[in-house]
């Protein structure tokens, strides 16, 4: 209970708790709020009060639960989306159990328009009458470390507890993406310890869900160092464009430490926001989360035009939507939600054996065989077959949990083949088509010096090039590369540079941003420039160099996934642009883009005047 509440210090306050005492907490309250008690078949009525338990989200008896919901877009922008007719829609055609009220901090948000703070409240008013749980979003995106106005959520989130307490059906978010040069143990941690503090004071118990750094990616950081609440919940946010396997490992090894995971805000886009929308990533992740009981959180209950609004221009804000007025994201989203909730912490059983795997790619080296495939929706695992030769196949290895797989007992000059099979509890699904591989030895070479070409000269090096969506015309360039060394020695990236050409119209400010890579988003840097006299398509670059990591020999950098946007958000037009190239979704030799070793051009043409 808030201490404000017990104390009976607003008026008529201490009259109306003493006639509710005896009703249980969430009907209590919500007739305290709104005059009219939550129905206690509604899910609030049902489940009470949240807390955690051996790092799951569980109820008032003790069951682990899972909450679905949609998160609004910024108040300040789409604001008249939340209102309890919209809510309610939401709660009885999709199923929704949770709502998040998404307070920007910046951008137009509360730090200069604090009456923002009254669409939060009415926010929370419908999800009590409603029944539904509610998440209050303290949403810091430009001011990336959260101590920025951290005097401000203190006393925020003090009236928040003090008006709020004594429902269950609050969750607190007090730090939605830390970002930028900020990390969990310097900025986040301190923060979260004062903000949680101030909560605490005036409610006990209700949940509090805690960013982690790089846009809440970083929760193996907390996991290392959790805080000593024990209501305290751990944010990973991801959108299925940019966000793969690696994240789901981060968030199996931090359960796997005990620590509760909610992902509160992901989008069936990429992280802009906009391309795609990805829908087959999307299922592969609310499988992976709905198996492991872990509550989500979709981005996001507006009518803008982009790839992760659930509503398409023009929809009604007050609710009924028909078929029309949801865009791909909101019919995806909507299908999720109505297939059910787990109330045990874990998913139902399916209902068939997954589906045949595709894809499948063996790339052979030195005593090693790489094999990965295209992930299967509604597959628990992967068993991998190998045969020798012209014999039969036995199973190599159960259990696999990735769509990869790396063949260590290999042997140099011998012929194999292999198959992959998907699995889940109903069984295993149909074996893949057949790949073959012939390890051999790489012939062996020294290292060659930090910065300079593998050794047998420049054409060793290969940057390969995909798009991670095919819109041209939308307000972010996304070029991803991979670095291939077919040389005998390693490549030290250090002193290797990649430039991107293309025409920046307007010629306004650009941030750029690594949204991911194997080697580590933090080694990726970016600058801007431009090629005096160059052809049209080429007027500007971004040129990405590296302060870390290592391309073996006979091996590739993975992944380094780049977003660019201008600094007001208008689009680029990329369809003329020197290295865009169309349709290019796979990965693919470019001679568009230019890699550079000590200066020195080694893969691609720059563009000449």
């Amino acid at each position: 209970m808030s201490a404000q509440a017990s104390q009976g210090t607003e008026n008529g306050r201490a009259s109306e708790t003493s006639k509710s005492a005896a009703l249980p907490k969430a009907l209590a309250a919500s007739s305290v709020r709104t005059g009219k008690a939550a129905a206690a078949s509604s899910f609030v009525g049902m489940h009470g009060q949240l807390s955690i338990k051996n790092g799951k989200l569980t109820d008032s008896s003790g069951k682990p639960v899972q909450l679905k919901g949609i998160s609004s877009h910024g108040i300040q922008w789409y604001g008249d989306y939340v209102n309890k007719e919209s809510m309610k829609w939401l709660r009885d055609d999709w199923n929704m159990n949770v709502f998040r009220v998404a307070m920007y901090t910046g951008e137009g948000g509360y730090i200069s328009n604090p009456d923002l703070k009254k669409k939060v409240k009415e926010a929370v008013d419908a999800a009590i009458e409603l029944g539904v749980y509610v998440i209050v979003d303290w949403h810091i995106l430009s001011d990336g470390d959260p101590n920025t106005y951290k005097t401000q959520s203190k006393a925020f989130f003090k009236e928040m507890a003090q008006t709020y307490g004594d429902t269950p059906n609050v969750i607190y978010e007090i730090a939605n993406e830390p970002n930028g040069n900020v990390n969990w143990n310097n900025q986040i941690k301190p923060y979260a310890k004062e903000v949680i503090a101030a909560i605490r004071a005036e409610d006990p118990d209700n949940p509090i869900i805690v960013g982690t750094g790089t846009w809440s990616q970083d929760v193996q950081d907390a996991a290392a160092s959790p805080l000593d609440d024990p209501n305290v919940l751990y944010a990973v946010h991801f959108y299925a464009g940019t966000h793969g396997a690696w994240l789901r490992e981060r968030i199996d090894a931090a359960s796997a430490k005990g620590l509760a995971v909610f992902v509160s805000e992901w989008g069936t886009s990429d992280a802009s926001g906009n391309g795609g929308p990805y829908l087959t990533p999307s299922r592969e992740w609310t499988d992976f989360l709905d198996k492991r009981g872990i509550s989500w959180v979709n981005w996001s209950l507006a009518d803008k035009q982009e790839a992760s609004a659930a509503l398409r221009p023009g929809a009604s804000k007050n609710g009924g939507w028909t078929a029309s007025e949801l865009s791909e994201s909101g019919k995806f989203v909507r299908e999720r939600m109505r297939a059910g909730t787990s109330g045990s912490g874990g998913a139902t059983s399916p209902s068939t054996v997954p589906g045949q795997v595709q894809g499948l790619t063996a790339k052979a080296g030195s005593a090693k065989v790489d094999l990965q495939w295209t992930a299967v929706s509604g597959a628990d695992s992967y068993t991998v077959k190998r045969a020798l030769g012209g014999g039969t196949y036995s199973v190599l290895k159960q259990g696999v949990k990735q769509a990869a797989f790396t063949d260590s007992t290999a042997e140099n000059g011998k012929s194999y083949r292999y198959k992959v099979a998907a699995a889940n509890a109903k069984g295993a699904g149909p074996d893949s088509k057949e790949v073959a591989a012939n390890p051999a030895a790489s012939g062996g070479g020294t290292s060659g010096s930090p910065g300079t070409p593998p050794s047998g000269g420049s054409g060793d090096l290969t940057l390969l090039y995909r798009i991670l969506d095919d819109n041209p015309s939308d307000n972010a360039l996304r070029p991803v590369f991979n670095i291939r060394n077919e040389g005998s020695s390693p490549l030290d990236l250090n002193n290797v540079a990649i430039r991107y050409y293309y025409t920046n119209e307007g010629g306004v400010a650009q941030n750029y941003f690594c949204d991911w890579a194997q080697i580590g988003a933090s080694n990726v840097k970016a600058t801007f420039g431009r090629t005096p006299g160059a052809p049209e398509g080429a007027a500007d670059y971004v040129e990405i160099r590296f302060s870390g990591g290592t391309v073996p020999a006979g091996g590739e950098s993975g992944e380094i996934q780049s977003r660019i946007h201008k600094s007001d958000w208008s689009p680029y037009e990329e369809s003329g642009d020197y290295s865009y190239r169309a349709g290019q979704l796979q990965f693919g030799k470019t001679d568009r883009s230019v890699l550079y070793v000590g200066g020195k051009r080694v893969s691609g043409s720059e563009p000449q005047s």
